[in-house]
């Protein structure tokens, strides 16, 4: 694991030096902030092992256990497509097109380990997630603090899941720490309000707070499921835009067996002052129960960057 994360520090430290000129653009005051501007870029987490965790509802009812128990063995990677589109003022469009691949053993929960006989064959599949389109508005409070706010809905375009397509939404689901589950679940149309703040108390300190709050209604004879999540974020930034810093999050998927899940992620990345490209690399590690510790064998950490263009 140490030389999959010194190679991506490497490649945050080399983007800097293909790109010389933005230390020497100038920041306008509006600029600094990542909720404003026109972005467009992609996003990758992939989990580094398998994990064991709780079966989510969907899961459990297609192996043949309950909603509230049985453990499953996943491996899952996602992907999104990103943007966001300013409008006028401090409005902006958001939107994301999210896919994954994910695997899963599950084993019901009244069975023993090892007990292979009841230990289901493993399933695993490839899926679009839920298309995404919101709006979000920023404004300045004070020229160092940005105030944000927003609604966003998704679009469930998978109606009648295979098996093998429910375990992988089971699987990636949980690969950020069941933050922006939005993306991959299942039968469900999301609707997500948002709210947050961005911070720099001086030019080289960025802090970034934002809280999260889904709804997502059934399309089927399912339960609604609620989900909150909070992240605060802060990263020091040299002048050319390398930055190092640290992120901890703490989702609520509150109609589910695990009510909290709480994770930290050390990240490095590249923000140009102005335009260009930007680059971010980092690894979420689970902190509780059942995703945690995520260093161990069996636990969540998941290696995720993000590439894209600023204009």
């Amino acid at each position: 694991m140490r030389p999959l994360v010194l190679s991506l520090a490497a490649l945050a430290l080399l983007l800097p030096a293909a790109a010389p000129a933005l230390a020497e653009e100038t920041v306008k005051e509006e600029d600094w902030a990542k909720a404003r501007g026109f972005r467009l870029g992609v996003e990758a987490d992939v989990l580094v092992s398998t994990i064991e965790a709780s079966l989510p509802r969907r899961e459990a009812a297609s192996g043949g256990g309950t909603s509230a128990g049985g453990e499953a063995r996943s491996f899952a990677a996602s992907f999104a497509a990103v943007a966001q589109i300013p409008l006028f003022a401090g409005l902006h469009l958001d939107a994301e097109l999210p896919f994954a691949y994910g695997s899963s053993q599950a084993r019901p929960p009244d069975s023993a380990v090892g007990d292979a006989a009841t230990v289901a064959p493993e399933l695993e599949g490839f899926f679009f997630g839920n298309p995404s389109i919101g709006l979000h508005y920023v404004t300045s409070v004070f020229p160092t603090l940005m105030v944000i706010g927003g609604l966003s809905a998704s679009i469930p375009v998978t109606q009648d899941p295979s098996d093998d397509t429910a375990a992988a939404a089971a699987a990636a689901l949980a690969v950020r720490g069941y933050f922006d589950a939005q993306r991959t679940l299942l039968e469900h149309v999301p609707l997500r309000a948002r709210g947050g703040v961005e911070l720099r108390p001086i030019e080289a300190f960025y802090v970034r707070s934002d809280l999260v709050a889904m709804f997502a209604i059934p399309t089927d004879d399912g339960e609604t499921e609620v989900f909150i999540e909070h992240a605060t974020e802060a990263e020091l930034r040299s002048l050319g835009g390398f930055g190092v810093g640290a992120r901890l999050q703490a989702a609520f998927p509150l109609t589910r067996t695990d009510k909290v899940a709480l994770a930290a992620e050390p990240f490095v990345g590249v923000e140009p002052p102005t335009s260009g490209l930007y680059f971010r690399a980092g690894l979420l590690v689970a902190l509780d129960e059942p995703l945690g510790f995520g260093l161990e064998q069996g636990k969540l950490a998941t290696v995720r960057v993000a590439l894209g263009g600023k204009f």
